[in-house]
């Protein structure tokens, strides 16, 4: 088995390209994120606009009905608070 060597020269770098390879890379990176952030700019500006053409519907519900509290629930409220109030003093 032959041993593989990597020679890292700024000669191999000009030969192959490489700073041309690296430019380009930023250039798109660079690209991609003016265009995220300009995407980010006007997003609330066109929903603003979208909201005029397609208004948010809203459903209508009924209030819920309130319960009607009996005698059952106030007998049983304060004999509650009857048996932690004597809880409480001991």
């Amino acid at each position: 088995m032959q041993a593989i060597s990597f020679s890292f020269n700024y000669q191999n770098i000009i030969a192959g390209q490489g700073f041309e390879l690296a430019f380009a890379g930023m250039t798109i990176v660079f690209t991609a994120l003016v265009l995220v952030s300009i995407f980010i700019v006007l997003l609330p500006k066109v929903l603003v606009v979208l909201n005029r053409l397609i208004p948010e519907v809203h459903h209508h519900t009924a209030a819920p009905q309130q319960r009607e509290t009996s005698d059952e629930t106030a007998i049983a409220a304060a004999i509650g608070f009857a048996l932690h109030t004597q809880q409480q003093s001991r």
